[in-house]
């Protein structure tokens, strides 16, 4: 039996053991089961241009546990993040396991605790086009627990820590799907992180969505933390709408994991909304990262800005694939995209293809990418001020990483990022 025939064989036990009962999550799952056992998975093939350099046998080449020998999670108080004044919601393989909501405009439903309607239910996949989704529509037909959160404040302002954990105590993997809708009302500013992590000596794959709808005049800033073990596989497709003047930031920090994907489409539904998607990612050792980051502009007057950067070492395999798509009415759209990667190893391999699709006249759009070393000159004017090449090198990779991790507003997860990113950048001599 070939891995994809034995992984969606794995998938159809966790799919009957959800449905011997009827929820109101039923549909959702049945759904998006018949999809995925017409359409597959994805396949890393010359012409599949999304797919095109990852491959997911990484994911369905594992052997994994029968999944009713992970119902009771074996560790549910794994070091997660916490700050003050933050809200905070724990997933934990998947289940909302316990929340800490100091804010009363913060609302918080889940399946598992039975306060899910219909009506809520039908809200999630509302950002999914349903062409090329198959890892979320995999996610729906299998997710324990669909969350959904709705935030309504008008004159103060929502802080959110949203910690996706991941425990296994068994030595085969376990598949995990978190599942979350975020509405954001009118006018309503809201902070969330959402931090990925795992207990270390763990074996899981992490296959999260998470949808995002910023209604009228709404602001989010969003920081996205993955610090998954060296082990796991991560894939994660996210969706944010962008409703009238909206406006979002969000800054992606990724490392760590042997497979990742990050899949983020920002959809601008209306006019004079702003977007910011700023993203750094280091890989080493044979790790594979793979960021898929989109803009779709369907309303006119709407702006948006991609700036990622990427580190890579050893033997490592990064990708880079960023999309905008000014579509036929989508007039004064002002859109830019760069991609930068410092290339530590010979051995090391960086495929950046930012894209641009444009089917209006009347816009100012551009993009780019580079990937190389830091070039002699840089180097040999710091040692000329007295730095050892050592310093002169680690300082040079630091200010290249420091330009994402400076946007960073929060104090505390700005030192959290210095320690875990920062502080522990590769013995690097940069050598000429």
């Amino acid at each position: 039996m070939d891995s994809n025939k034995a992984f969606l064989n794995y998938i159809n036990t966790i799919y009957s053991s959800l449905t011997s009962e009827q929820s109101v999550a039923s549909e959702l799952r049945e759904v998006n089961m018949n999809s995925i056992q017409t359409n597959g998975l994805p396949t890393h093939r010359k012409g599949n241009e999304e797919w095109k350099y990852s491959n997911l046998r990484r994911m369905t080449e594992l052997e994994y546990t029968d999944y009713s020998s992970v119902d009771n999670i074996p560790n549910k108080n794994i070091s997660h993040l916490n700050i003050d004044g933050f809200s905070i919601l724990n997933i934990v393989n998947g289940q909302l396991i316990d929340s800490n909501i100091i804010d009363s405009n913060i609302k918080v439903k889940n399946l598992l605790s039975g306060n899910l309607t219909e009506q809520d239910i039908s809200k999630f996949d509302s950002t999914m086009e349903g062409v090329n989704e198959e890892l979320a529509q995999l996610n729906s037909a299998i997710c324990k627990d669909p969350i959904l959160i709705d935030i309504n404040n008008k004159d103060s302002k929502s802080n959110l820590i949203i910690n996706i954990i991941n425990t296994n105590n068994s030595n085969k993997y376990i598949l995990n799907s978190p599942k979350i809708f975020v509405n954001i009302d009118d006018k309503s500013n809201v902070e969330i992180i959402e931090n990925h992590t795992g207990e270390n000596g763990s074996l899981y794959a992490s296959n999260s969505v998470l949808e995002i709808i910023l209604n009228k005049k709404a602001k989010l800033v969003h920081y996205r933390v993955l610090e998954d073990t060296d082990e796991s596989i991560h894939i994660n497709t996210t969706r944010i709408k962008l409703l009238e003047e909206s406006n979002l930031q969000s800054n992606a920090f990724s490392k760590g994991t042997k497979l990742s994907r990050y899949d983020i489409k920002v959809i601008t539904a209306s006019e004079n909304s702003y977007s910011e998607l700023n993203g750094l990612y280091f890989t080493s050792k044979k790790q594979h990262l793979d960021n898929y980051i989109n803009i779709d502009h369907v309303a006119p007057h709407c702006t948006s800005r991609i700036n990622y950067k990427g580190i890579l070492n050893d033997e490592s395999h990064a990708i880079f694939g960023g999309t905008v798509l000014v579509r036929e009415g989508a007039i004064k759209t002002d859109s830019l995209q760069s991609d930068k990667n410092l290339v530590l190893s010979p051995k090391a391999e960086i495929d950046s293809k930012p894209s641009l699709y444009i089917f209006v006249d009347d816009i100012l759009a551009g993009h780019g990418a580079t990937a190389g070393n830091i070039d002699e000159e840089t180097v040999y004017y710091m040692r000329s001020r007295g730095l050892s090449l050592e310093i002169a090198s680690k300082m040079l990779i630091s200010g290249f990483a420091m330009e994402i991790i400076d946007k960073v507003e929060n104090d505390v997860l700005f030192n959290f990022l210095i320690e875990n990113y920062i502080d522990k950048l590769p013995s690097y001599k940069f050598d000429f």
